[in-house]
């Protein structure tokens, strides 16, 4: 276990946030398995109307789950780079998949108003900013926040697939200009019943966009004998 784990143990309590053994931030077995995840497809099923082209890095089990959590709702900013690194993964797997126009645009899909004050920033715009900093390598990348919501949605825990659906339904618009030249990749951290993915997909194509694809840290999961990842319905 180390002394730095021992001590972290004994005095401070602190624990690695992905395996949750005293360690400080993340631990190096956890960073090493990270690392190793490559990314995949990801279809719902069923799909909602509108649903991209999806690429995670894998499913929405531990330890992710674990570091989804602590980021977003425990305003753990020190996981940013961890969970923004799994989704450089995505996105450039679906540029190798795909081949879309450079230059790419990250466009994260928008947490709610209530929920970014409650948390303080925009954990989904902060994982967007770390992808496009280690894709730059590759070509120009950038992010914009083109997308808002024109009015309040209900918290999405708990709704099935067609209520997920519904509340979203119409739910974005893009504002400011379009870019003009190059690809938009949908991002977020999650997809569940894909329901907000197909509203940003919606909501872009509506405006003129040209849409690569989406990408996401992780999916929940159901495994088809293709070896897809498809997310189940009411995560």
């Amino acid at each position: 276990m180390g002394w730095r784990a021992a001590a972290g143990d004994l005095l401070l309590g602190t624990a690695c946030a992905a395996c949750l053994r005293p360690w400080w931030g993340l631990c190096p077995g956890c960073r090493t398995g990270l690392r190793l995840r490559t990314a995949r497809p990801a279809i719902p099923e069923p799909a909602p109307p509108g649903f991209p082209p999806t690429w995670t890095t894998g499913a929405y089990d531990e330890p992710v789950r674990r570091l989804i959590i602590a980021h977003k709702e425990r305003q753990a900013y020190g996981l940013a780079p961890v969970l923004g690194e799994l989704l450089a993964v995505a996105c450039g797997q679906l540029v190798r998949d795909t081949g879309p126009t450079w230059p790419l645009v990250l466009v994260p899909v928008p947490s709610g108003t209530a929920a970014v004050r409650r948390r303080g920033y925009d954990a989904t715009a902060a994982l967007a900013r770390r992808a496009a900093r280690l894709l730059r390598p590759a070509g120009p990348v950038r992010v914009r926040r083109l997308l808002r919501q024109t009015r309040r949605v209900h918290d999405q825990a708990g709704l099935d697939a067609v209520a997920r659906r519904l509340n979203l339904a119409d739910s974005l618009r893009v504002r400011g200009p379009v870019p003009g030249r190059g690809s938009v990749i949908i991002v977020d951290d999650l997809v569940t019943t894909g329901a907000s993915l197909a509203e940003a997909h919606r909501a872009l194509i509506m405006s003129g966009v040209r849409v690569a694809g989406a990408a996401t840290v992780a999916a929940t999961r159901r495994m088809t004998t293709n070896g897809l990842m498809i997310t189940g319905g009411k995560a």
